[in-house]
């Protein structure tokens, strides 16, 4: 006895024109051609931006114990001015014993495109003390916002 295949050639060929389209229209999901298939002003645009500065002395965790401690740290002043970003704070330290901190600033464009990241090292704050920190970042991008990284630790 012989098994002979129980689809008749019109399915494969059904079957195999359904997976082409698929995969044709997956690729026109791809982004960044305008419909006419030339490349779009912002996909252009987005291959050449690159990030203004990167100014980290220790990479984040730093050495030694640490917590992270971005409650104890305000934002008094995020201003871009000329070709440059002044940033300016407090810190509070909340604990029975002085401790040091680790700022680190970034600018953003949008929610998650770091721009420039810059650290600030407060060296010690005494117990239930307040100190104020500040720096200048030199990107003169706009639309940018300050988010900070902020570590705790034994001073």
């Amino acid at each position: 006895m012989t098994l002979r295949p129980t689809r008749s050639l019109s399915v494969r060929l059904l079957a195999l024109a359904g997976v082409a389209a698929l995969g044709v229209g997956l690729a026109g999901c791809s982004g960044g051609d305008s419909p006419d298939g030339k490349a779009s002003a912002s996909s252009s645009a987005a291959a050449t931006e690159r990030p203004a500065i990167t100014d980290v002395q220790t990479p984040a965790g730093g050495t030694g114990a640490f917590v992270g401690a971005k409650s104890d740290v305000q934002v008094t002043s995020c201003k871009r001015s000329g070709s440059s970003w002044a940033v300016a704070g407090t810190v509070k330290n909340p604990e029975k014993t002085g401790q040091g901190y680790r700022i680190y600033v970034s600018l953003l464009k949008g929610a998650s495109d770091t721009r420039a990241v810059k650290e600030v090292d407060v060296a010690s704050v005494g117990a239930g003390a307040s100190a104020d920190w500040d720096t200048t970042i030199d990107t003169s991008e706009s639309g940018l916002s300050c988010v900070l990284r902020v570590e705790r630790f034994a001073a």
